[in-house]
């Protein structure tokens, strides 16, 4: 014992010796980093000046996976245009029963052609476009998917391999024509048949009323799955004109339809009742004017209201002091050339797809293919209430195109003032020329305040040393502004190799009229208002190539052990641990995942004929970290539309015609999908030794609650999934990373090492001071699509 305490004693000297050498380091380098930042007499200089509003020049011979150019968009719409089999009206005309080009994008080539052009060098695949367009012109009345090449100079169009040639036309999204039509017609009939009970009971109408007006500005499609009819239904909610008016509802809804006469209401809801026509509700208000008690005014319209996020309330003294700010002391480490980045041992490109968002491709790492494709493929909420409104309120998100609705991001709060932003352009039913958004993508590499590993040895015997490294990581953003919510989506590059995808959900809640039956499905946040319980969901495409594309999903289970305790003194003792047991899946129906927390386990996926020299497969492994339940059973109401989150995650063989889980007619096909997920699984093809394509989902079930006002703020929405290497590399590959030091005692004293010289030389900058707002002023199209006078 004596021996013992001797040792911790020395050891408790060595470790109080090495820590006050430490401490005088750190005071030394804290005590010369105040002198770099300089009095007010002698200020540093700037450090790199930062060009938001970069802009790339487009390439004149584009990439595989570039997105169309203005050249190419010219020569397409030149080309459709001419089609007089095609028969289409400009986007300026009037899209009524008329044939017209609703989107228009990059169509990716098929895989095994990109990959022979990457890696063995052929020419690159034709470069072509996929058109959606909408014929509304009897007798065709259909949608037709075409693929039109070669570009620039298109010579043929074709049906796009995979979907049908005819798509009912009734599946359309709604277009921007559709909507307004189907508003202009339901507001003049509430207002000419109910405007008088709308002014008694809310306090406001809907036309010729100033600045007090009631507005049908959200709806919800009624689907197949709900309605029971294979028509096309939409339920009108109407709320207060108001900031923000998602917060603003009232107890009032329409069911309305459009079919060849025009539109017709179908429903209104009033009050917490249905009732078949506007005449009902009416009816039933004079008989009981009670009907719509308590009566309620217009909100307040002033800055303070709960719903506007206008500065309000006291600030404490700290707050008044500037936030801490990242630099680039030496300019940025990372190289963008196109839509292609370099970054470390990290290369990729990106871009925007107009139906489906942000998506990756060609992911390397150290020049070895990790991922050929990853990307968001479609932004789901499902909702719940009494009524019909916030009842039938599932939302699939491509429906509205997701790449359109990214907007301009703002430097110093969607993304670091040192960040590069690229601009993206999208063709759509509205497009003369192509639609520019500005700064849709930020690009900036991040420290994200922790360590990527770290050691402090105390003690003599384990060699009395810290090491240790910080973790700066690449970061490509974009932010999804679709109606009241917002969607921001990462993908992360680590130095150890490991890519992080993250998807966050902020933004304004979808209020609810307050009334007692909605409190089995939400909580009452305000006087006239419940926010009702939803679930956020995501699903990723993920086309891993591991060591190539000859590919195996295995599962490392770990089981429970319990077996006879030899070393126990107790008779027939035993003990449990866990123990690990490999299961390689066969086929894509055992390869489609539901989560047990019963059976925790790795899933790993790698090349069988890459192994290290003890047998390891070089494998990477699917870390999800934003597993979800998806609650609703299979096959009921709109569930089908989003069979892809009956799964956590699901594994199939690469094929080029089954490119996305979903489509953007999944509001109104329940019935006969044009992308059905589950049949990618129910052929249930062998999986060994294959081209493997994971398609993983994130969820959140979100029940608002009083601090959702007036956005519901990001710590503890964010969904991530990880791609991280398992015995793919013989060590930590960020073992070669100079941002990384070591400290170790010396001949009493303490030597630290940089392993990056230029740390060691004085940083004489401090962050530029952006003028970004300044240009804002001067350019509003950096993020507002127009600005009145």
């Amino acid at each position: 014992m004596a021996n013992i305490n001797r040792g911790l004693l020395v050891s408790t000297c060595g470790l109080l010796v090495l820590s006050i050498g430490l401490l005088i380091a750190l005071i030394v380098v804290a005590t010369s980093d105040n002198k770099e930042v300089g009095t007010p007499e002698t200020l540093p200089d700037q450090c790199e000046v930062v060009d938001h509003s970069f802009t790339d020049t487009e390439p004149k011979v584009p990439g595989v996976f570039h997105d169309l150019t203005k050249t190419e968009i010219a020569g397409l719409q030149k080309y459709l245009y001419e089609q007089s089999n095609l028969d289409l009206v400009r986007p300026s005309k009037s899209k009524t029963n008329a044939n017209y080009v609703f989107v228009a994008e990059l169509h990716l080539p098929n895989k095994s052609e990109v990959l022979a052009h990457l890696d063995n060098g052929t020419h690159q695949p034709i470069r072509e476009a996929k058109v959606i367009i909408i014929r509304g012109k009897a007798p065709d009345r259909e949608i037709n998917e075409l693929i039109v090449g070669p570009l620039p100079s298109p010579l043929n169009h074709r049906p796009l391999p995979g979907i049908n040639a005819s798509i009912p036309y009734f599946y359309r999204p709604m277009t921007e024509e559709d909507y307004g039509s189907v508003i202009n017609s339901i507001t003049d009939e509430v207002e000419d048949g109910f405007g008088n009970i709308t002014e008694k009971c809310f306090g406001a109408r809907l036309k010729n009323c100033g600045n007090e007006c009631l507005s049908f500005l959200y709806a919800s499609s009624f689907s197949p799955g709900s309605s029971g009819v294979d028509q096309r239904k939409t339920w009108y909610w109407l709320t207060y004109d108001i900031e923000y008016y998602t917060l603003h509802p009232v107890d009032f809804a329409i069911l309305a339809g459009v079919n060849e006469t025009g539109v017709h209401i179908d429903k209104v809801w009033f009050s917490g009742t249905q009732f078949n026509s506007l005449d009902a509700a009416s009816v039933a208000y004079k008989s009981n004017t009670s009907i719509c008690q308590p009566q309620r005014n217009f909100p307040p319209n002033k800055r303070t209201l709960f719903s506007t996020l206008n500065k309000r309330g006291d600030a404490p003294a700290a707050a008044k002091k500037r936030g801490p700010k990242m630099v680039e002391p030496d300019g940025k480490r990372y190289t963008v050339n196109g839509r292609h980045v370099e970054y470390m041992k990290w290369a990729f490109d990106f871009r925007m797809s107009t139906a489906y968002g942000p998506q990756v491709y060609d992911v390397r790492f150290d020049g070895e293919r990790i991922v050929y494709e990853m990307g968001l493929q479609e932004v789901s909420v499902f909702y719940s209430g009494h009524s019909p409104q916030q009842r039938f309120s599932d939302y699939m998100d491509s429906a509205e195109l997701i790449g359109p609705a990214a907007q301009g991001l703002i430097p110093g709060v969607d993304c670091p003032d040192h960040a590069t932003f690229f601009d993206t352009m999208h063709v759509t039913e509205s497009s003369e020329t192509p639609d520019v958004i500005r700064n849709v993508f930020c690009l900036f590499e991040l420290n994200t305040g922790e360590p990527l590993r770290r050691h402090f040895s105390y003690f003599d015997s384990e060699g009395r040393f810290f090491e240790g490294m910080e973790n700066n990581i690449l970061v490509l953003r974009t932010v999804v502004t679709v109606v009241n919510y917002d969607y921001v989506f990462d993908f992360r590059f680590f130095q150890n190799g490991v890519i992080e995808t993250k998807g966050i959900s902020t933004g304004y809640v979808l209020g609810n009229a307050f009334t007692e039956m909605e409190k089995k499905y939400g909580f009452r946040i305000q006087e006239f208002i419940t926010a009702n319980y939803h679930t956020h969901l995501f699903n990723f495409k993920v086309d891993l190539d591991v060591k190539g594309t000859t590919n195996r999903y295995e599962v490392v289970h770990i089981d429970v052990e319990t077996e006879p305790n030899e070393f126990s003194f107790v008779p027939g003792a035993t003990y449990s641990q866990g123990k690990l047991r490999r299961e390689v899946k066969l086929d894509e129906t055992s390869a489609a995942y539901k989560f047990d927390f019963e059976k925790p386990k790795y899933h790993i996926f790698y090349n069988d004929a890459h192994k290290d020299k003890y047998g390891n497969q070089r494998a990477y492994r699917l870390l999800h970290k934003g597993m979800v339940k998806q609650i609703i059973p299979a096959g009921h109401n709109k569930e089908p539309a989003i069979n892809w989150a009956r799964y956590q995650f699901a594994v199939t063989r690469q094929k080029d015609h089954e490119a996305h889980s979903s489509s953007m007619y999944s509001m109104f096909d329940i019935n006969d999908q044009v992308v059905n997920f589950e049949s990618y699984i129910n052929d249930n093809e062998t999986i060994i030794d294959q081209d493997l394509v994971l398609w993983i989902t994130s969820g959140v079930h979100h029940i608002p609650h009083k601090e959702d006002l007036p956005v519901t703020t990001t710590p503890g929405m964010g969904l991530s999934f990880y791609l991280q290497p398992f015995n793919y590399f013989d060590e930590d590959p960020s073992m070669y990373s100079p941002n990384a030091i070591r400290m170790e005692p010396r001949d009493g004293a303490v030597f630290v090492e940089r392993y990056d010289e230029l740390t060691e030389t004085e940083m004489k900058c401090v962050p530029e001071k952006t003028n970004y707002l300044e240009k804002i002023e001067s350019d509003t199209s950096l993020i507002f699509e127009s600005v009145d006078d």
